[in-house]
């Protein structure tokens, strides 16, 4: 009985120990910081692939609370630079979010190696993935859809809605 009252101690005390030596992570995970340039390509149901495009995204500073997340779509002078931050929410919990330093600040979570958010903009629901893979790569992935439901059924107590897809923004980029 003895020595299990003193296990009973001992293991909460030892694990608040290992707790509070443990470095809390401030920012995203360091792979993710770099410079990644490649091809996007622009698609709908209807059209297909319909405009094809040079994407660059530059992330610094993960580790920090504030990042940089530097979006730059185009070359020349079409160019389009977005000066945005990804601010770190919660770590523990992989919630962070872009700033786009302009009012807007859109959530997303990091599952595992991808980034997700969903977004509503004007009459459009907007999912987003970026995606770094284990050899240097990162696919980013837009979906756009309608925000009204093309199709709802109601099964008990639940409504099941669907939504059209308006267009899909597919781009693979390589670290530089």
């Amino acid at each position: 009985m003895k020595n299990k009252l003193s296990l009973l101690i001992t293991v909460p005390v030892l694990l608040a120990s290992v707790k509070a030596l443990a470095v809390p992570q401030t920012g995203a995970p360091e792979e993710w910081n770099g410079y990644y340039k490649g091809q996007c390509e622009l698609s709908s149901p209807k059209r297909g692939v319909f405009y094809a495009f040079p994407m660059a995204l530059e992330i610094n500073d993960v580790t920090k609370k504030k990042a940089d997340w530097i979006i730059t779509y185009g070359e020349g002078e079409a160019q389009q630079v977005r000066n945005y931050s990804l601010l770190t929410i919660d770590s523990d919990l992989g919630h962070y979010a872009v700033d786009e330093n302009n009012g807007i600040v859109i959530d997303q979570y990091l599952i595992g190696n991808e980034f997700m958010s969903l977004f509503e903009v004007a009459s459009t629901k907007i999912q987003t993935t970026y995606t770094l893979d284990s050899n240097g790569t990162m696919d980013v992935s837009m979906e756009s859809f309608t925000f009204d439901p093309v199709r709802e059924n109601n099964v008990g107590s639940y409504t099941v809605s669907s939504y059209a897809l308006k267009t899909k923004q597919k781009c693979r980029l390589y670290k530089w």
